[in-house]
């Protein structure tokens, strides 16, 4: 009896096929991406009529993640459940302008007169070098402090020292997930205070502002003046 042949499978279809397949997965899966954390990195300034600049010690929350694993906060061992209050007091401590806690960073008044005077200044210098980007810089910072003494009843308000900064120091073998609880502390009390801010003034709340209308934009500036976010990351210690 004689055998059947059975007839080649024409396969070239078939990987025309697959490779349309794959084009299609790859146009219409999304990938997961890591945001990271935002942060503003420090403008280079070139110190201007070179003046020594006044840094002191209660200006500066040193807080340091090292290779243990363990928590130093102005050198004394802290658990990481005590960080969100001391940050807070940081912030909170002299915030009516006494000096309620001298280890705390001083705050200092702000009225509509002392904008006015600083607005004309800088404006005057930024007359004579009107490409000057710090100049410009510190002109808009004086007109968002006058806007937000227009926007209190008493026509004033109380601003952290411009010195202030949270120094965060991590050694080579911290872990990423302490390095990232103690962002994540320190971002919950800056955005919880600058909602505190909305609260009194009748604002919407912090995270429902317009970030595209003008409105909106004011205002996150005028929160960024009353609750700075100044998060420095020093030099890795070993």
């Amino acid at each position: 009896m004689a055998r059947r042949e059975v007839g080649e499978i024409n396969a070239g279809s078939m990987a025309d096929i697959a490779f349309l397949l794959l084009i299609f997965f790859l146009v219409t899966t999304t990938m997961e991406v890591d945001a990271g954390i935002g942060r503003t990195l420090p403008l280079k300034r070139e110190q201007q009529n070179n003046e020594p600049i006044d840094i002191r010690e209660r200006d500066i929350l040193e807080i340091l993640a090292n290779s243990n694993d363990e928590l130093l906060v102005e050198g004394k061992p802290t658990d990481i459940s005590e960080l969100e209050e001391i940050v807070r007091d940081y912030y909170t401590a002299n915030a009516n302008g006494s000096e309620t806690d001298p280890t705390m960073p001083t705050y200092d008044l702000r009225t509509i007169p002392i904008c006015q005077q600083k607005i004309g200044e800088i404006q005057g210098l930024v007359d004579a070098d009107p490409d000057n980007p710090d100049l410009n810089r510190e002109l808009e910072k004086w007109k968002t402090k006058l806007a937000l003494c227009q926007e209190i009843p008493t026509g004033s308000y109380y601003e952290i020292s411009k010195m202030a900064i949270i120094q965060l120091k991590n050694q080579a073998n911290t872990s990423y997930g302490l390095y990232i609880q103690v962002q994540n502390i320190l971002k919950k009390v800056v955005n919880e205070l600058r909602q505190k801010k909305c609260e009194e003034f009748g604002w919407d709340d912090y995270f429902e502002l317009d970030q595209e209308s003008v409105d909106g934009q004011e205002k996150i500036k005028m929160l960024r003046v009353l609750v700075p976010e100044r998060i420095v990351e020093a030099k890795i210690e070993r």
